[in-house]
């Protein structure tokens, strides 16, 4: 019998957090990765609880048609996520398996919603961005737009302190930089040397040096406000605060030029994403429609507002 949910890198950080999570809300797991004797570790701390372990090589077409088949809702922390969460994504809609992803590189979180019309053809909803990046920031988005119709511009920034500074994360962060810094003029995509356009914005109570940075957070707030310009700003490492908490910014200028600002605050980064995750996943067991989605589109504004140690703050 399938399980509830996979978890796609369960000995990694997010992984680990991630089922605890899934766990805990009663759902089964199968917990997945490449070390059967850190599966089994991990397991093991699940005292009961209704655990599986499946070992998988994804470079293999049999194994990754295995873990895609062996869940209702797959969920994967494994990135870089632009170059390798594709086949995953593909063995899912070939199994009918709900798919979940922490991607917060631009690219893909592109090309997962670009998968729209596939995965509504095959009955299967995919989920990017179920982390602290893009989902902060777009929460703020959705909950600008209900007080501002077609805005002029979007601007969304970003402050994550964490506790873990994980390979994966480092990998992931090198082959999104790469791609440069992106915004959007007049609808159109626009790159330029990463670091260039800095700006200053005060959220959580501190003034932040950021810089417009290729995650996900831009196409998220491009497509949740349907402004033709759009940047998405973050503090670079070691800018981010020592209160030991993390912000995220939204800026909607409506057509009118006035400027509605709202903010996010909430706790560790990857407890966050880990919460995020759990939520959306367990939604997707509840089976929505089919498409491609990101996590806050999934869950909206209040639902991600109400996570732990999570608030936000609509200004005037």
């Amino acid at each position: 019998m399938r399980s509830d949910f996979v978890v796609l890198g369960a000995t990694g950080t997010a992984g680990n957090l991630i089922a605890g999570h899934l766990v805990q809300q009663g759902g089964t797991v199968t917990l997945v990765g490449r070390d059967a004797g850190r599966l089994a570790s991990i397991a093991a701390r699940f005292d009961g609880a209704a655990v599986t372990v499946l070992t998988a090589d994804l470079a293999d077409p049999a194994s990754l048609a295995a873990t895609a088949r062996a869940g209702k809702v797959l969920v994967n922390t494994v990135g870089p996520f632009t170059r390798l969460a594709p086949p995953v994504v593909s063995a899912c809609l070939d199994a009918g398996t709900a798919y979940i992803d922490l991607a917060n590189e631009r690219a893909a979180v592109r090309a997962l919603l670009d998968r729209d019309a596939e995965a509504r053809e095959r009955g299967v909803a995919l989920v990017t961005g179920a982390g602290f990046g893009p989902a902060a920031t777009e929460a703020l988005v959705l909950a600008l737009c209900e007080r501002v119709a077609d805005p002029a511009s979007v601007v969304v920034a970003s402050a994550a302190t964490t506790a873990y500074d994980t390979e994966g994360v480092r990998a992931t962060v090198a082959e999104a930089a790469a791609e440069g810094a992106t915004v959007y003029r007049a609808g159109e995509l626009v790159r330029f040397r990463l670091g260039d356009g800095a700006t200053t914005l005060t959220f959580g109570g501190v003034g932040r040096t950021v810089i417009p940075v290729p995650t996900g957070d831009l196409e998220a707030a491009r497509d949740a406000g349907g402004a033709p310009d759009v940047t998405a700003y973050a503090a670079p490492r070691g800018g981010t605060g020592t209160d030991g908490r993390s912000y995220a910014y939204a800026e909607l200028t409506a057509g009118d030029g006035r400027r509605h600002v709202a903010e996010l605050s909430t706790g560790e980064g990857f407890a966050f994403t880990a919460a995020v995750a759990a939520a959306a996943a367990a939604t997707l067991l509840d089976g929505p429609p089919p498409g491609a989605r990101t996590a806050a589109r999934l869950l909206g504004a209040e639902r991600v507002a109400a996570l732990p140690a999570t608030t936000i703050q609509l200004g005037r």
